[in-house]
């Protein structure tokens, strides 16, 4: 028998549902994204006779109200990304794993060969004495 073992168990992750989180997450950002477009497009109607101090107010509110939806929607897009990268490496580690147990079994054959050899020819010198 080899003298290492591989990894017996597969890796433990649901493809599934960290496919339908990623496609959550961009789901939400597109609809942050159409909502931030309908706000600008509300304010900006409300802008063009708009002034004074309210005035100001409001459209320092907008831009951060609109960076915090832009920043919002790309954390979204990001762990996304991530959560898909996470799925990749998850598969990359079972084909890792998958292809140590077929060493594994290879080595094994291997040495079971040779073995089974060394003993019929310990076999074939003990008939020739």
């Amino acid at each position: 028998m080899p003298n290492w073992q591989p990894n017996w168990n597969d890796v433990r992750w649901d493809w599934g549902a960290a496919s339908a989180a990623a496609s959550s997450l961009r789901r939400a950002a597109d609809k942050i994204e159409a909502l931030t477009a309908q706000r600008q497009r509300a304010a900006a109607e409300a802008q063009r006779e708009w002034r004074g101090r309210y005035r100001e107010e409001f459209d320092e509110q907008l831009r951060t109200m609109l960076r915090r939806a832009q920043e919002l929607a790309a954390e979204f897009r990001y762990m996304a990304h991530r959560i898909e990268q996470a799925s990749q490496n998850a598969w990359a580690e079972q084909r890792r794993r998958e292809a140590e147990r077929r060493r594994w079994y290879q080595e094994k054959r291997e040495e079971e060969e040779r073995e089974r050899r060394r003993r019929e020819e310990e076999r074939r010198r003990r008939q020739g004495q």
